[in-house]
């Protein structure tokens, strides 16, 4: 399973603010990687440049899961080095030769060219969209997986997670 960060597990949740890590993710992001063979699929880099030439190129996925407390999320993450001049974006990468054949894509809206790539491969079934702004986006993008996968609540609990760790009302009171 290949995930975005940007506008997928942090996003703008309230108009007008700034951008968030979504509710829950974290605990969410554990269970999945516990129940799918996960793989950061980002424009992040994996791990800080050894002279970042801004603050900005000091961020990396290593980084932000430390300073989440996700550190244990990347030890069972992936990372997918994908060619970013490839005109088919990320699609390239989940297309591409020897990858994986049963695999599943949670991202924010993609490209029209990444979106033509799976059609034409036969492959847009696998592309999960992430509404981008909100609360829920990456929630209920994880929820259609496990609808599209087969999973249920006691596959949740088969891995020691809690099937209210996926309900959006439970969140939402908590």
């Amino acid at each position: 399973m290949y995930i975005d960060i940007d506008d997928t597990i942090i996003a703008q949740i309230l108009p007008g603010s700034g951008f968030d890590l979504r509710p829950c993710v974290l605990t969410q992001l554990a269970v999945l990687g516990r129940m799918y063979d996960c793989c950061w699929l980002t424009t992040w880099p994996y791990t800080e440049p050894k002279h970042p030439r801004s603050r900005e190129a000091r961020m990396s996925v290593v980084t932000l899961m430390r300073c989440l407390y996700g550190t244990r999320v990347n030890d069972t993450f992936r990372y997918a080095e994908w060619d970013r001049d490839h005109p088919d974006g990320k699609a390239a990468f989940v297309l591409r030769e020897g990858a994986p054949p049963d695999w599943y894509w949670i991202e924010n809206p993609i490209f029209k060219e990444e979106e033509a790539a799976l059609a034409a491969a036969g492959k847009l079934d696998r592309y999960i969209p992430v509404e981008p702004q909100g609360p829920w986006g990456f929630l209920d993008a994880v929820n259609e997986l496990f609808r599209r996968t087969g999973k249920s609540a006691t596959d949740v609990k088969r891995v020691n997670g809690r099937p209210e760790w996926f309900d959006r009302a439970t969140i939402g009171i908590g």
